[in-house]
């Protein structure tokens, strides 16, 4: 597994949550803390976890908690995936992915859920080996993107540049690596006319241009 693909996961995870909520979250008790064990403070981590598994013993069905420890799972997964322990890299791995599945069981309608699951997604997509594989996630994860913004609709225009830039970048990330270029050049040209001179409307501008441009199009103001 490459150096920093769980990294890229978690980040993401945590950019996609925050996008398009008003209100208070439990993703605000942890979301720092967590920014700053990925860039590798493990006091702050070990701070953030035990914050989610406090929340967990109270409630172990609190799906925005689940999905928490999915993404530090996942983080978790790719230390040891470089520490060179595969079998305990596929063990916290699937733990992760059982975490962002059953918290989509319990709330199958909240973009809470639905985003950061679809940004751990999209990252995993991004290092599989096997193509099939990776299209298959993209697939999934633009599936789970395409439900939030359906979601989000209603008030999409009334989001601010970050919300309404991650989850169109993350469309169109999404079905571009799903194999569905068509489906992804729609999202690229909503975000030149939604959002024009942003970070967000550079990188569509280079993917439309060269379509094997490698860098990712999401996650282009977060932390």
């Amino acid at each position: 597994m490459k150096r920093g693909f769980l990294a890229i996961t978690a980040v993401a995870a945590v950019g996609f949550a925050a996008a398009g909520f008003a209100q208070e979250r439990f993703d605000n008790l942890v979301r720092e803390d967590m920014f700053r064990g990925f860039a590798g403070n493990e006091a702050s981590f070990r701070s953030a976890v035990s914050t989610i598994d406090e929340k967990l013993r109270e409630n172990p069905d609190y799906a925005p908690a689940l999905v928490w420890r999915g993404a530090a799972r996942f983080f978790q997964a790719g230390q040891v995936f470089r520490a060179g322990d595969v079998a305990d890299g596929r063990r916290l791995a699937t733990a992760a992915m059982a975490d962002l599945d059953r918290a989509k069981t319990l709330q199958p309608n909240s973009n809470e859920i639905l985003i950061p699951r679809a940004a751990v997604l999209l990252s995993m997509a991004h290092y599989q080996s096997s193509p099939r594989r990776a299209q298959d996630l993209a697939g999934r994860a633009a599936a789970e993107f395409e439900a939030a913004l359906a979601i989000q609709q209603p008030y999409f225009d009334k989001l601010g540049r970050h919300s309404r830039g991650e989850v169109l970048s993350g469309l169109a990330e999404s079905w571009a690596l799903a194999g569905d270029r068509d489906k992804a050049e729609v999202y690229l040209k909503r975000i030149l006319a939604e959002l024009p001179n942003s970070p967000y409307a550079e990188r569509a501008t280079a993917k439309l241009a060269n379509w094997s441009d490698p860098r990712p199009l999401n996650c282009q103001t977060c932390h």
